[in-house]
This record gives C-alpha cells, structure tokens and sequence, in this order.
C-alpha cells in the first residue's frame, strides 16, 4: 500500500512538472492578428521600356507598422533560387 502510494505521488509530481515545463506562453494581446497575407494585384512600369505590368502577388501587412511587403521567389542570372520579402512603398488613395 505504501509502495502504491509513492508510485502515485511520484506519478502525478512527473505530470505536473512535465505540464510546467512545456506549457506555452500565450502571445501579448497585441500580437495576435498582427500579421496579415493578403493576395492582390500591382502594377510596376519600366522606365527603359515606358511600359507598365500588372502583376499578381502575396502580401505581408504588419498592422501595428502598416508596412506591407511582397513574396518574390525567382531565378536569378546565375540560376540561384531566391526568395524573400521585399519591401513595397504603399500609396494610399484618397
């Protein structure tokens, strides 16, 4: 009986502990929805051809900056696979 009952104790301190050490901490209230991707359509022109594109992307708006980046993943002249985020200038119309 004793024996059973240290096994228990044992147990559940294993439990316990093991809860506490892999419990995640939730995110600041402010975090939370912070980040947005969005998929949208943007024109770019190009001086040397005065041409314009309209081209479709990814977006990433960070709503407490407002700043918004865009997915680019290509090829580049040397065939190194690139992919990042760049950074876009927003213009707002009013």
């Amino acid at each position: 009986m004793r024996l059973t009952m240290l096994l228990l104790i044992t147990f559940l301190m294993i439990l316990l502990t093991g809860y506490a050490v892999y419990a995640e901490t939730p995110a600041p209230d402010s975090e939370i929805g912070r980040y947005q991707l969005l998929q949208g359509t943007y024109t770019s022109f190009d001086l040397k051809r005065q041409q314009s594109s309209t081209q479709s992307g990814i977006f990433l708006l960070d709503t407490k900056t407002g700043k918004v980046k865009r997915y680019i993943n290509k090829i580049d002249e040397e065939g190194k696979y690139i992919e990042m985020w760049a950074p876009t200038e927003v213009t707002t119309e009013k």
